[in-house]
Order: C-alpha cells, then structure tokens, then sequence
C-alpha cells in the first residue's frame, strides 16, 4: 500500500512518535521521525532485533535496530482487539515503516518475522493482557519508563542483549 519515498498526510505530525496497529495478519509500526538523517534509515532497513519485557501488567515490545538505541514500544490491547484476534503464526510478522513527520515522505517499509519465542509470548501476552482504564495504563508506562530506560528493559527481559 505505502510506496518509499511518497509522501502521506496520515504520517505528519508535530511530534515524534511510535503508532503501533495490531492485526491477525501481522504488527505494524510507524515511526515518525523529524527528519531521518541518512544513517538512521540505512539503520531501520535492517532486521530488528527483537525482545520483550512485562512489568506491572503492561507489556513493552524492544526492538534494536543496527547501533541504534533500543527503542520501548508499550502495548496496551483493548477488549476489542483481542476478541478478534487470532494468530496461529510460528514468527509473528511485523511491518516497520519510518516516515518523516515534518513532511510525511515514507523512507522504509520493510516487514520482518519475530523470532518464534517472541512470537508465542508476544500473542500470549495479547490474550492474558489485564484491561486496563487508559489513565491507568498511561500512568503504569509513566512510571515504568521513569525507572528504567529502553537499554534496561531489554537487560532485564526475556532475551540477551
């Protein structure tokens, strides 16, 4: 659907941000950066690696992308989406798109498999989920990310660094 190097309006914004979308078929990711520098896409054209981390009822997904920092992807599922969600998906996949958010020009789209024992605790995690009040949820991630960073999360979770 998104070609590289169009421009979107859906992806500008005057903020950067991560908009996660789950769906049966796969996670897709949107990354809106202000002005992606050349090294930062050459960076998010590579596979990801990927991890998890739960703490508090709230699930983070990490990915790290070439020498880049880790980067924390809360999740937080409705009722909704897990009554319709099912997968039955060894690796799970996951469509990454970084866009810059000043212009809205798309600079990768790229879609990648998790690794099989992400992808099982990852749909887990998405059917166990607690349901949450949003306030709650968002002051539940506030806390987390104010004691410990992307870096630590992924030092803690389930995989190595």
């Amino acid at each position: 659907m998104y070609k590289i190097n169009n421009c979107y309006k859906e992806f500008i914004s005057n903020r950067e941000v991560i908009l996660a979308n789950l769906k049966p078929d796969g996670l897709t990711l949107k990354f809106l950066w202000k002005n992606p520098d050349e090294h930062i896409v050459q960076c998010f054209n590579q596979t990801p690696f990927f991890q998890l981390y739960f703490k508090n009822d709230i699930m983070f997904l990490l990915l790290k992308f070439k020498e880049l920092k880790w980067v924390d992807i809360p999740c937080i599922f409705t009722k909704n989406t897990k009554n319709h969600f099912f997968s039955d998906e060894d690796n799970f996949p996951c469509t990454i798109l970084l866009a810059n958010s000043n212009t809205g020009k798309l600079f990768v789209n790229q879609t990648c498999k998790m690794p099989i024992g992400i992808s099982k605790a990852f749909i887990q995690a998405v059917h166990t989920q607690i349901d949450l009040p949003k306030k709650v949820a968002i002051e539940k991630i506030n806390s987390i990310r104010s004691s410990f960073c992307a870096s630590e999360m992924a030092r803690l979770s389930l995989g190595k660094t």
